[in-house]
């Protein structure tokens, strides 16, 4: 009997794929709050606190796994008027780690052991207990080695879970979305992006009618959408100087206050804005944060911005979020949100991609 090696070969791919696929189908989506980090850590790795001689709370151990975790995953997030952290971080007993909370989403697993003879380790695995989840092992064989060791990963480290938050968002995006914000965008600018379903109220007074903005508008506090275009004139439009000159001309012309003499503005006075350049799907993409602030009023807060080269069209997309909530404290997860919807920008040139491929630069 003759076998065609090739078409079993094919066949049994084929069929691992739909199995593996059907398993991460079946698995419960990952739990846990957007930007929560659960690190598994031992009792005896953490700090312990007594009370000096006036009565005041310290430390009396000495900590640097614990320390340089927390310096990692605490790390203060860009242009964040508060000092928003990156993440906020939980410790879990390894002995407490059980079926019920191993659905987490974000998960650091400490493994120390004194008989390990290899220097630290870092590995990392996708949909471990629940779909969606990322869990980063880390083995070494004492505290002090690994503590050293993922300082020098620090940005790697932060920017794997990120991406993590950002492709779940973006499915979330995918399923609960505002269908008639986004075909207005389409008409207006012939790009596509999922606008989130809860921030669907059209911005009013911009002079110009491609001008792109919704808003959720809520009293205490309000999360902004806005997306325009510029005719491309050369390279210096992706640098700090020569993004933030043209944002500042079109906020000025279409988002303005109560007065003549208001309108939102970029902050360069307190909490600087920060270029740099990303790599999403294989495309350039230049990404500016910073503080925003009304001309001659009170109001402020924290923005992010994509901007992307349509070759096709010659032209250069802004898509933009900011927030407004001076009753916030912490303002992370609200421009994340945003954030992740810019992230799903895409211009007539893209194709669509099931996830958000994002390398950022160091």
């Amino acid at each position: 009997m003759k076998i065609n090696f090739l078409l079993l070969g094919i066949f049994l791919t084929l069929v691992t794929s739909c199995t593996k696929g059907a398993q991460e189908a079946l698995m419960p989506p990952c739990t846990g709050a957007p930007y929560d980090m659960y690190i598994v850590l031992p009792e005896e790795y953490k700090p312990v606190y007594g009370e000096d001689a006036l009565g005041n709370k310290r430390k009396i151990n000495q900590t640097p796994l614990y320390d340089s975790l927390y310096a990692v995953f605490q790390y203060p997030m860009e242009c964040m008027p508060h000092g928003d952290s990156y993440f906020y971080v939980s410790t879990i007993n390894p002995e407490h780690f059980l079926r019920g909370i191993r659905s987490l989403g974000n998960v650091v697993i400490v493994n120390i052991d004194p008989d390990n003879s290899t220097d630290p380790v870092v590995t990392m695995e996708r949909d471990k207990y629940a779909r969606g989840q990322v869990v980063v092992k880390m083995y070494a064989r004492d505290q002090q080695s690994l503590a050293d060791y993922i300082m020098t990963l620090q940005s790697g480290l932060r920017n794997l879970f990120v991406k993590a938050e950002i492709n779940r968002s973006v499915e979330k995006l995918e399923k609960d979305n505002a269908r008639n914000e986004e075909d207005r965008l389409m008409k207006l600018q012939n790009v596509s992006m999922h606008i989130p379903y809860a921030i669907k109220k059209k911005g009013v007074g911009a002079a110009d009618s491609t001008f792109f903005w919704v808003t959720d508008d809520y009293a205490d506090r309000s999360s902004h959408l806005v997306v325009y275009s510029v005719p491309y004139t050369d390279a210096n439009i992706f640098t700090l100087e020569g993004a933030v000159a043209i944002r500042d001309s079109v906020m000025k012309a279409n988002i303005q206050g109560n007065t003549p003499d208001q309108f939102v503005t970029t902050n360069k006075r307190i909490v600087l804005p920060e270029y740099k350049a990303l790599n999403i799907g294989g495309k350039y993409v230049g990404e500016l944060r910073g503080m925003w602030r009304m001309e001659n009023g009170l109001m402020a807060g924290p923005f992010v911005c994509h901007l992307r080269l349509d070759e096709i069209n010659k032209r250069v997309v802004f898509a933009e979020g900011f927030i407004y909530a001076p009753h916030e404290d912490v303002q992370r997860r609200f421009i994340r949100n945003l954030e992740a919807s810019i992230y799903t920008l895409r211009l007539p040139s893209d194709n669509m991609m099931p996830e958000i491929e994002i390398t950022l630069d160091e």
